[in-house]
């Protein structure tokens, strides 16, 4: 243990150490509620509305265009796919122990020159390693944004009592959809009064992770 100690604090490894507990002391913080962290997926890295810069068709074409192309860059090495606080994470924690592994190996000596050469390796390695990374962490995040998507469409709408009544252990509601009807399962808040077959509710919240939602009594004619 005191062995990796020393080798996390030598000259060629501790910025990397210092940035990786920069990493773990932000995870702690948001695991504690002190931080809030936002699980929103970059749909275009903040590209999609129009430059406040941008007063001539010049200027509003090289800002596209250069949008664009960092668009790209962010889709190949995988921070458009998540979170960028994650995918910084994850590149630092590789970075770390790229260079530790490396620097055993192929620099016991400790020589800064031959850290320095060993560095590219680590940062294309590291690269590759993030963006592997990011495809299976993306499809979550995904799936998460798509929940609070679903969410966000279905709370304040207005719909029917489907099921005997609603309560607040089980209910199901109706809602219109140009296609098919929408059938949610759906509960009233603790203490507030049970809704009858026919009533007409309106969806106020989601419950936990999305399985019901919490309706209130609508009185729309």
């Amino acid at each position: 243990m005191s062995e990796l100690f020393q080798a996390a604090i030598s000259p060629h490894q501790l910025l990397l150490s210092l940035l990786l507990t920069l990493v773990v002391f932000y995870w702690l913080l948001v695991l504690l509620g002190a931080l809030d962290f936002e699980a929103d997926v970059p749909d275009d890295l903040g590209l999609d509305a129009e430059a406040d810069g941008a007063h001539s068709t010049h200027g509003h074409a090289h800002t596209l265009s250069t949008g664009g192309a960092w668009l790209s860059i962010g889709r190949f090495f995988g921070f458009s796919q998540v979170p960028l606080v994650v995918w910084l994470s994850f590149m630092v924690l590789f970075l770390w122990f790229g260079s530790l592994v490396l620097n055993e190996w192929y620099n016991p000596a400790g020589a800064p020159g031959q850290a320095a050469l060993l560095f590219l390796p680590n940062l294309l390695g590291s690269l590759v390693l993030t963006k592997l990374t990011t495809i299976p962490v993306g499809k979550l995040f995904k799936a998460m944004s798509d929940a609070d998507s679903e969410a966000e469409e279905v709370v304040g709408r207005t719909g029917v009592v489907a099921s005997t009544e609603v309560d607040d252990s089980y209910g199901q509601l109706e809602i219109a959809t140009a296609s098919v009807p929408l059938l949610i399962n759906v509960r009233t808040q603790p203490g507030a009064v049970a809704l009858k077959r026919g009533d007409q509710a309106k969806v106020v919240a989601p419950g936990p992770g999305h399985v019901f939602y919490f309706v209130e009594a609508s009185h729309q004619n």
